[in-house]
């Protein structure tokens, strides 16, 4: 059931062009479920979605960045996807590595990055080779995608929804319709914990962002008062 679900809302995304029709900045997003095929079922080296669709904690973050960095894991994947786990372990991003970190130690090693089902708050790709905010239209990308994201909880159904950053806060408090903050250091500071409808949201920063590892590792040990 989740799968055939999943395979609509697949078919629903390479249908969208709010973002890439724009004459503004959007016009630097792809929709990457358009013509790439690798898309539908590993939309980054990150994750594949359709072997996650049953966990309790689901990771939000910004978006994909570069679209060339997901044509090159596309050019590398094996038609049989044999290699995908060989691919995933060669990344090596400071971002993956600390988020990994920060989840292992804060469940006292029960849990892995692997054991999450990942996305975005943004499902397009940047065009070019460059991952800066300042490059497309952060909060109308994201309202522009809420429908996607909040398509994805329903069909999850997780208990834990844990947005990396601001953009991703920001897009579950337009979905389920609550205030935040200006920032997500005072919206953290205000609310720790949001609890609404099923869902227990418990807001993280970015893995690189120049906050103390004891409160970094503070906030995600939240995540796991809520898992057993």
């Amino acid at each position: 059931m989740k799968e055939q679900q999943f395979n609509t809302l697949i078919k629903d995304l390479s249908r969208c062009n709010k973002c890439t029709n724009r004459t503004c900045s959007h016009q630097s997003l792809i929709n990457i479920f358009k013509d790439n095929e690798f898309s539908v079922t590993i939309p980054s080296i990150w994750t594949d979605w359709f072997h996650h669709l049953n966990e309790k904690i689901m990771i939000i973050g910004q978006d994909w960045g570069p679209f060339i960095d997901m044509d090159q894991l596309n050019k590398k994947l094996l038609p049989d996807k044999s290699n995908w786990q060989e691919l995933m372990d060669s990344e090596k991003s400071r971002t993956k590595k600390l988020l990994e970190e920060y989840i292992k130690l804060s469940s006292n090693g029960k849990y892995t990055l692997q054991k999450a089902y990942i996305t975005n708050a943004i499902l397009c790709a940047r065009q070019g080779v460059n991952y800066r905010g300042n490059n497309i239209n952060l909060k109308q990308s994201t309202f522009d995608c809420c429908e996607f994201l909040k398509r994805q909880i329903d069909i999850v159904k997780p208990i834990v929804l844990a947005p990396l950053g601001y953009y991703p806060l920001l897009a579950l408090s337009k979905i389920f319709n609550f205030k935040i903050e200006k920032n997500l250091k005072e919206s953290i500071k205000t609310t720790p914990i949001i609890k609404v409808e099923h869902y227990v949201i418990i807001p993280l920063y970015h893995p690189v962002a120049q906050i103390k590892k004891t409160d970094q590792l503070k906030q995600y040990s939240k995540i796991w008062e809520y898992i057993k």
